[in-house]
């Protein structure tokens, strides 16, 4: 009876914000006339973004600008065949645009948006970097569960000022949204199989889909950053910090390739207590399975592996599958990874971890670099070369993942 009278007053909260919000479904989210950032003497035609950005890598969304306002249209990742999501973020202080042809069904924003919520690690990620981590007042209670574990996010907090849990990321606890008064809540697109964006949607909160992960090539992953930025007003940062992290990258490419020979690669994870049983490895589709190939390093377990997010193996298959493999890369913390192979001798039957040929999660900021790695996707590049390739790199050690010691 609690949790039905607890529905039925988010339910009437609900309709009573969309209601002040301007229409059902696709209201608006934070109206705020004469905040900061606000325009107060509207001209039409008039054009209010002089710094945009381009979308040069990604193949998951797209941006276009128009005057008082601008549309990001991305993929729906979360179903198969369904039309694009929209969201349309119009300068505050300007008239809302009709929600009519294109638009119609979008998520309206004013922008700079000032009070947000979020409950995606990489989303987290790209808010620090661009200086935004006061506008969040609300965090997942796992990205909050990190804040005591690790200093990264202790920082990110403390920033933010004592940000309010709004649930896990898998189930958001509305009344704290709304009691919020989150213009958006920036959330993980995991893709197909996946709700969790769609319901938020549904719930009639401003849930907005960072599917960087989703991307097939490490530079889309990193130019969500952009896409973000969109939200702030804060394209020429974002603009900097995406060129700053290509550059990067382009040098790490120039350095290794042509120079690692005929090397054959995993990347996996081994842990069972992170859900790996008895292996779980990536193949040739997936972000990291991609940097092998831009290194020119083979991937062992690419045949008969196209998922997405990679594929379990038994122990049977992997010895077979990885039997020409010399080097790993192991997305589990370090100190766990050894534990794990201290404890199931089976794992001797693969040279790279008899031969200690692998890197693994750095232990002290491994949860800071689980946020960042797919956002400073030439830090990941770097950390792999250096693992293949030590020579290349002298007296350098990785910085989220390194040999063990």
């Amino acid at each position: 009876m609690k949790a039905l009278i607890r529905s039925a007053v988010a339910l009437l909260v609900l309709a009573l914000a969309l209601a002040g919000c301007g229409g059902p479904g696709t209201g608006a989210t934070g109206e705020r006339g004469g905040a900061e950032g606000c325009v107060t003497d509207h001209a039409e035609g008039k054009d209010y973004f002089p710094d945009k950005s381009t979308v040069e890598q990604s193949e998951l969304w797209d941006i276009s600008y128009h005057g008082s306002y601008k549309t990001i249209t991305l993929a729906d990742t979360e179903n198969d065949g369904a039309g694009p999501l929209r969201y349309v973020l119009y300068q505050c202080g300007t008239p809302r645009p009709e929600a009519a042809g294109d638009l119609a069904g979008a998520l309206f924003v004013q922008v700079p948006v000032t009070n947000v919520a979020v409950t995606s690690f990489n989303a987290l990620a790209m808010l620090d970097r661009l200086g935004k981590n006061r506008t969040i007042t609300g965090l997942s209670g796992q990205l909050l569960g990190n804040v005591g574990k690790d200093a990264w996010y202790a920082g990110v907090a403390e920033a933010a000022g004592k940000p309010t849990s709004i649930g896990e990321y898998t189930d958001l606890d509305r009344e704290a949204v709304l009691g919020l008064e989150n213009q958006v809540v920036f959330m993980s697109g995991f893709g197909a199989g996946f709700d969790d964006i769609s319901n938020a949607r549904a719930a009639g909160l401003p849930g907005v889909s960072v599917s960087n992960r989703l991307e097939r090539h490490a530079l889309a992953s990193a130019e969500w950053l952009k896409m973000v930025a969109a939200f702030y007003n804060a394209e020429a940062a974002a603009n900097t910090e995406f060129d700053a992290i290509k550059a990067r990258f382009d040098q790490v490419v120039a350095t290794v390739t042509g120079k690692v020979g005929d090397r054959e690669a995993g990347y996996l994870c081994v842990a069972p207590e992170r859900g790996c049983e008895f292996v779980h490895a990536h193949g040739a589709e997936t972000l990291v399975g991609r940097l092998f190939t831009r290194l020119g390093v083979g991937n062992v377990f690419a045949p008969g592996n196209d998922r997405p997010n990679g594929r379990p193996y038994d122990f049977e298959e992997a010895v077979g599958t990885a039997a020409s493999a010399d080097f790993f890369v192991v997305y589990d913390p370090l100190k766990l990874t050894t534990d794990t192979l201290k404890a199931d001798p089976r794992f001797n039957r693969f040279r790279p971890f008899r031969d200690g040929a692998f890197i693994a999660g750095v232990d002290a900021n491994f949860e800071e670099c689980r946020a960042k790695t797919y956002l400073d996707v030439d830090v990941l590049l770097r950390d792999i070369a250096i693992g293949l390739a030590p020579d290349l790199f002298p007296g350098t050690r990785g910085t989220c993942f390194a040999r063990p010691s």
